[in-house]
C-alpha cells in the first residue's frame, strides 16, 4: 500500500474530524513532506480535502467519477468511461449499434476532445466532459438545440453563485474568460431523409488547474484551487437537468439574451475565411444573431462566430 492510500484510509478513518499532518506522518513513519505530497496527489485525482492551519486535514468528499455515483444522479441511462477520444465520437458509436436517445456518455479524460470548426478541446482531468444524445421525434426545435444548451450549462453555473456571461453562439464565460465548450452535431436517417438524433457536447472547465501556454489568457476554471462545494458527478447532474430543462422551455430566448455580452457591441463576423465589421443589435426570436453593418443593412446571422472588437480610444484633436 503506497502512501497515498495509507493517508487516504487515515482521512476516512477520520472523517468526522481533522487529523494533523504531523500525526499522520508519526503513523505512517514518513515525513511531513511525504504526507503533503499525497494529499496534494489525492485532491488532484479528484477527492475534496480541507487543509485548516493548526487542525490537520478532513476529507470532505471523494469527488470520484464512476457508473455507480453517476447513475443515482442522471436522469437519463449513463455510459461512463475513464478515458476515450471523445464523448462526441461514442455516442455516434452508441447509436449505430441500436441504443436508442435520450442517454448520456460522460468520461473522465477526453484524448481527442473537439470544438467548433475542428478545434481541439483541452479535456485533461478535473474538468467535467459529456455528450447528451436526444431524439428529435418529439419536435425539437434542432436550430435552437445549442443555444438552448447554453443556456442551460449558463444556469448551471449560476446555481454554484457564479455569474456567467454567453457569447454568441454557444460559448459560456466568466470574468472574461471561456469557461465552457459545446459542439452540437446532428445523425441523420438515410431512411427517413432527417436528422434522427441530436449530439449535445459539453465541456466545463470545473476544477482545471492549467491550461496550454496558448489558451492560458483566454480560459478559466471554476474552481482552479480544486475547493468545490459539490462534487463533479453532482455538478454532472445539475447541467444534464438543466439543459434537459431549457430544450422544454417556451420562452428561453427572453434570459439568454439578459445572458449575451455581445448585444450592443462592436464586432467582427467570421463566417469561412470572411472577416465583417458590425455592430450586434438583438439576438432574435430564432437566436440568429441580429448586426447591421457600415454600409447600413441589418441580418440576421445564423451561423458563423463573432469576436467583440476592443473599444478604441479616441481623442479630440
Amino acid at each position: 500500500m503506497t502512501t497515498k492510500d495509507k493517508v487516504l484510509r487515515l482521512l476516512e478513518e477520520n472523517e468526522s474530524g481533522y487529523i494533523s499532518g504531523e500525526e499522520m506522518a508519526e503513523k505512517l513513519s514518513v515525513s511531513r513532506a511525504s504526507i503533503w505530497k499525497a494529499v496534494k496527489a489525492l485532491t488532484d485525482e479528484g477527492y475534496i480535502i480541507e487543509g485548516v492551519t493548526k487542525k490537520g486535514y478532513r476529507l470532505v468528499s471523494a469527488d470520484i467519477l464512476s457508473h455507480e455515483t453517476l447513475s443515482p444522479l442522471i436522469p437519463v441511462p449513463v455510459y461512463y468511461y475513464p478515458e476515450i477520444d471523445s464523448t462526441n465520437n461514442e455516442a455516434k458509436r452508441l447509436v449505430a449499434e441500436g441504443v436508442k436517445p435520450p442517454f448520456a456518455v460522460i468520461a473522465e479524460m477526453q484524448t481527442g476532445g473537439r470544438g467548433r470548426r475542428g478545434r481541439t478541446f483541452v479535456s485533461d482531468k478535473g474538468g467535467t466532459y459529456f455528450t447528451l444524445c436526444i431524439g428529435t421525434s418529439d419536435g425539437l426545435d434542432i436550430e435552437s438545440t445549442t443555444t438552448r444548451s447554453c443556456l442551460g450549462i449558463a444556469d448551471a453555473i449560476s446555481s454554484l453563485g457564479f455569474s456567467p456571461q454567453i457569447k454568441w453562439v454557444n460559448d459560456v464565460y466568466l470574468n472574461g474568460k471561456k469557461c465552457v465548450g459545446i459542439l452540437t452535431e446532428g445523425i441523420i436517417s438515410l431512411e427517413e431523409n432527417r436528422v434522427s438524433e441530436v449530439l449535445i457536447g459539453i465541456g466545463v472547465n470545473f476544477m482545471t488547474k492549467s491550461f496550454p501556454e496558448e489558451l492560458k489568457d483566454i480560459c478559466t476554471s471554476l474552481y482552479p484551487d480544486s475547493n468545490p462545494p459539490i462534487t463533479r458527478a453532482e455538478f454532472l447532474s445539475r447541467e444534464i437537468r438543466n439543459v434537459l430543462s431549457v430544450l422544454s422551455e417556451k420562452d428561453y430566448i427572453k434570459r439568454y439574451r439578459e445572458l449575451c455580452f455581445v448585444i450592443g457591441k462592436d464586432i467582427d463576423v467570421i463566417k469561412l475565411d470572411e472577416k465583417r465589421r458590425g455592430h450586434c443589435i438583438d439576438v432574435d426570436e430564432r437566436a440568429h444573431l441580429v448586426v447591421t453593418f457600415p454600409d447600413g443593412h441589418t441580418e440576421h446571422i445564423s451561423s458563423g462566430e463573432v469576436s467583440v472588437r476592443p473599444v478604441e480610444n479616441h481623442r479630440d484633436i
